[in-house]
């Protein structure tokens, strides 16, 4: 049985008396778990991929750093700081989203200094001398 259903199924079995949001808030509770989830695993997806892999080839920096700065906006216009869906499905996506762009500058970095490294020049065989 999928989240949807089983959600509206609890809806309808147990009615709540008029002006009583208990049965809202129970499902708020729990959809709110979704992103919460959802998020942090996406995340932590992509940064098993750029550590696996050890470059950041199609990965990019400033599109992980606007997540995470919406998710940073979003924890503060929400208004329920402490909520544990909240903390994670924001603030602590963030957290990974940034650890991502820090990944992605040093893989670029690194890629930059191997490219700008001189070629190593061959050496001369042993015992030989040099051909003119």
């Amino acid at each position: 049985m999928s989240l949807v259903p089983a959600l509206l199924l609890m809806a309808q079995q147990a009615p709540a008396p008029a002006g009583d949001p208990g049965w809202l808030t129970t499902v708020e509770d729990t959809v709110g778990w979704i992103p919460a989830v959802v998020f942090p695993v996406a995340t932590i997806l992509q940064l098993v991929s750029l550590i696996h892999r050890g470059r950041a080839d199609g990965v990019s920096a400033t599109t992980w750093a606007l997540f995470a700065l919406a998710n940073i906006c979003l924890y503060v216009t929400i208004h329920e700081w402490l909520r544990p869906q909240v903390l994670i499905s924001t603030l602590g996506t963030a957290v990974l989203q940034l650890v991502v762009v820090c990944l992605v500058l040093r893989f670029r970095a690194m890629a930059k200094s191997a490219s700008a490294a001189p070629a190593s020049v061959p050496a001369r065989p042993q015992g030989g001398s040099p051909r003119t």
